[in-house]
């Protein structure tokens, strides 16, 4: 059995949302990333008090990083500033179709070639998450989009192989998503954006783990591996240093 089959997720278990993780216990060579520093996770605007609390106390959460659009928000949260929580909103393109209530939704089989297209596009993006996940008193952080699949899996795996995370981890972790998947399509439905994306019948492009293999595939092709695309994508030098001695134990 394999360091990635042996990991199994570290969910939190909350009533407002259903994808959030802590990626601590992944292996990385002979490390493993650190609990508490980096989690991932679905859209946070139902989160109940009980969920609030967990939040505060439990996870101690510093930083929050949204990926989506504009037009998704809700009013941003008054527990976000409250807790003094840092917030990035960097709206991420979303080219599956997911997020916009006119794009046709892809196929299983389309899914590696459009995460390659989202890679090139959410480059400086990604870069622009790892400088402010480095900025002190940033961790605890959570990334996140509204089902945390495609934009959180794309810039979930960069950070991870950036940070020398071992690849079949890293595609073990994107997968995860596929055991809350019901959960998140019920809880996105109930939102009038996406609606019509995970009403009972509605195409939907699943977790395969090809589609991340491809974004591992081409950040291994890039001149200098991730560190390389990160660094060339506005990430300065020694950032990605200094991001692996943040992330990993051992």
């Amino acid at each position: 059995m394999t360091a990635a089959q042996e990991h199994a997720p570290e969910w939190i278990e909350l009533a407002g949302a259903h994808n959030v993780r802590d990626l601590g216990g992944l292996p990385a060579g002979g490390r493993r990333v650190r609990r508490g520093v980096l989690l991932r996770g679905d859209h946070l605007d139902d989160l109940t008090g009980a969920d609030l609390v967990v939040v505060r106390d439990g996870i101690g959460l510093r930083a929050l990083v949204d990926l989506r659009s504009a037009d998704e928000l809700d009013e941003p949260r008054e527990w976000v500033s409250a807790y003094g929580i840092a917030r990035l909103h960097l709206p991420l393109i979303d080219l599956t179709g997911f997020a916009t209530r006119t794009a046709a939704q892809v196929r299983p089989d389309e899914l590696p070639a459009v995460y390659a297209d989202m890679l090139e596009e959410a480059a400086p993006g990604v870069a622009a998450v790892l400088r402010f996940l480095l900025e002190d008193g940033h961790t605890p952080a959570l990334v996140h989009c509204a089902a945390g699949k495609d934009r959180t899996g794309i810039t979930v795996a960069v950070l991870l192989a950036a940070a020398g995370v071992d690849e079949p981890a890293i595609v073990a972790d994107y997968v995860a998503t596929g055991e809350r998947l019901d959960r998140i399509h019920a809880s996105l439905a109930r939102r009038a954006i996406y609606r019509d994306m995970v009403r009972p019948g509605a195409p939907t492009a699943g977790v395969v783990g090809s589609a991340i293999e491809g974004v591992l595939a081409a950040l291994r092709a890039f001149p200098g591996g991730p560190q390389g695309f990160l660094e060339a994508h506005g990430a300065p030098p020694g950032a990605v240093q200094a991001w692996r001695d943040l992330l990993l134990a051992g």
